[in-house]
C-alpha cells in the first residue's frame, strides 16, 4: 500500500472532506456565487477563475481522490450529489466540476509513479479526451504521439494534465488500446467551442503535435476494464478494481439531473411570486401547471435516486464480485434513463414558461439549452443503453469497448 504523497504540513493545509454532510455543507456555501456568475459563465464560454478557485479551496475537487493521495475518498454517490447541487444553479460549472473531480479517478488506475508525480500538487486538475486521433508508437522506455487531435475536452482551461486514449501501433503490426497522461504544456487548445448549450464548459478541442510519453504515464485499457490496472495494487477500495467503463459517467450524470432540478425550482419561485397575491380563481386556473411542476419534480427526484443507488452499491462493495452481472448491466441503463428523464422534465417546464423564456440572458432558456446539450452525451444515448441492457438480461453477448483510431 502506498504512503501519503504529501508532507504532514501540506496534509494539514489541505481541505479534506470528512463526510457526505461536510461535502454538501461546503457546496451549499458556494452556490450563491455560482448562481450569480451563471450568465457570465455562459457568455464568456468558460467557468470564471473565481469559481474554480473556490472549488479548489473547498476540497471538493478531491471528493473521490484516495486518502493516501491527499483526497477525501468519499465516493461516487457524493460526487453525483455535489455535481447535481452545483448544476442546479449553473449547469456549466456543475459539468466542469464533475469532469475534473470525477475523471481524476482514472489517474488512480495508472502506475504509482505517475500518481505520486501528478498528485504532488494538491490542487492539480486533470482533463480527458477518451478517443484522441493521431498515431502512437513504442519508443524506448515509452511512447511517441504524433498528430494528436480530439474534441470535447471539458475544463481544459484549468487542467494541468490531460488523460487521453488511443491505440498504440506495435512493432508487430498489432494495436494495443491504452490511456496516457500528458502535461498541459504539451497541449495546444483550439478555441472551437461554439455550441447551442453548455457554452460555459469550454469543452474545446486539443492538438498534440509531437510528444514523448514515459511508460509510467500509461495504462493498458484491457487492464482498466479487467480491474487489473497498476492502481488496483496501490489502492484497496473495490472501485479501483472495477471496469472503468462502469464508473466514468458518474462524473457527469449529476449535471443534467441538477440542471432539471434548477429549472423546476426557478420556475416555481417565479410562478409563486406571481400568484402569491392573486385571487383564488386565478390560482385555481393554474392547477394543470401545478400538476406539471409536481410531475417534473418527482421525475427528477426519481432519476437522482436511481443513479445514487447504483453509486452507493459500487462505493459499498468490498470486491468487484459483489456487483452481480445484472447490476452491472443496469448502471449504463440508469445513466441514460436519468439523463433523458431530466431532459424531459426540464422541457415540460420550459413549455409553460411563456414567451419571455426564449430571450437571451434569461435563466430558463439557458437551463433548457444546457440540459438538452448535456443529454446528448454518448453515454446517455437511450436507444443503445436500453438495447445493451436487454441483451445482457437475455444472456446475449455484449459489445466491446475499444479505442479505435479516428478517421
Amino acid at each position: 500500500m502506498t504512503t501519503d504523497v504529501r508532507t504532514a504540513s501540506n496534509a494539514q493545509a489541505s481541505s479534506v472532506l470528512t463526510s457526505s454532510a461536510d461535502a454538501l455543507e461546503k457546496v451549499a456555501g458556494l452556490l450563491p456565487g455560482f448562481a450569480a456568475r451563471a450568465a457570465e459563465t455562459d457568455g464568456n464560454r468558460r467557468v470564471p477563475d473565481q469559481s474554480i478557485d473556490e472549488l479548489k479551496q473547498s476540497g471538493l475537487f478531491g471528493i473521490i481522490k484516495p486518502k493516501s493521495m491527499g483526497g477525501s475518498e468519499l465516493g461516487f454517490a457524493d460526487l453525483v450529489r455535489v455535481t447535481a447541487e452545483i448544476s442546479a444553479v449553473c449547469g456549466s460549472t456543475g459539468w466542469v466540476y464533475g469532469v475534473l473531480a470525477g475523471h481524476s479517478w482514472l489517474l488512480n488506475l495508472f502506475p504509482e509513479q505517475a500518481q505520486r508525480e501528478i498528485f504532488a500538487d494538491e490542487h492539480v486538475l486533470i482533463g480527458t479526451v477518451f478517443r484522441l486521433g493521431g498515431e502512437i508508437v513504442e519508443e524506448g522506455n515509452g511512447f511517441r504521439l504524433t498528430g494528436g487531435n480530439g474534441g470535447f475536452c471539458s475544463g481544459i482551461d484549468y487542467a494541468d494534465w490531460v488523460i487521453i486514449g488511443n491505440a498504440v501501433k506495435k512493432a508487430d503490426g498489432t494495436d494495443e488500446s491504452r490511456f496516457f497522461v500528458i502535461p498541459k504544456s504539451e497541449v495546444e487548445v483550439i478555441d472551437d467551442w461554439f455550441t447551442v448549450g453548455m457554452r460555459g464548459t469550454g469543452s474545446r478541442s486539443i492538438k498534440i503535435d509531437n510528444a514523448f510519453i514515459p511508460a509510467h504515464r500509461s495504462c493498458r485499457l484491457s487492464d482498466m476494464l479487467a480491474g487489473t490496472s497498476p492502481g488496483a495494487k496501490v489502492h484497496s477500495p473495490a472501485v479501483y478494481r472495477m471496469p472503468f467503463s462502469d464508473l466514468a459517467p458518474f462524473s457527469i450524470i449529476g449535471a443534467p439531473i441538477g440542471m432539471a432540478r434548477g429549472a423546476i425550482s426557478s420556475f416555481a419561485e417565479h410562478l409563486g411570486g406571481r400568484l402569491r397575491d392573486a385571487e383564488e380563481l386565478q390560482v385555481a386556473e393554474q392547477s394543470a401547471t401545478f400538476a406539471r411542476i409536481g410531475e417534473a419534480s418527482a421525475t427528477v427526484d426519481a432519476a437522482l435516486a436511481l443513479v445514487v443507488s447504483d453509486a452507493v452499491r459500487l462505493d459499498s462493495a468490498r470486491n468487484p464480485s459483489d456487483i452481480t452481472p445484472s447490476q452491472r448491466a443496469q448502471i449504463p441503463r440508469d445513466w441514460a434513463y436519468a439523463a433523458q428523464q431530466a431532459r424531459y422534465a426540464a422541457t415540460r417546464i420550459f413549455e409553460v414558461s411563456g414567451g419571455s423564456a426564449i430571450y437571451d440572458g434569461g435563466a430558463m432558456q439557458r437551463v433548457w439549452r444546457d440540459v438538452n446539450s448535456a443529454a446528448q452525451h454518448f453515454a446517455f444515448t437511450l436507444d443503445s443503453a436500453m438495447t445493451t441492457y436487454s441483451r445482457a438480461i437475455l444472456g446475449l453477448k455484449p459489445g466491446s469497448f475499444t479505442l479505435r483510431k479516428r478517421s
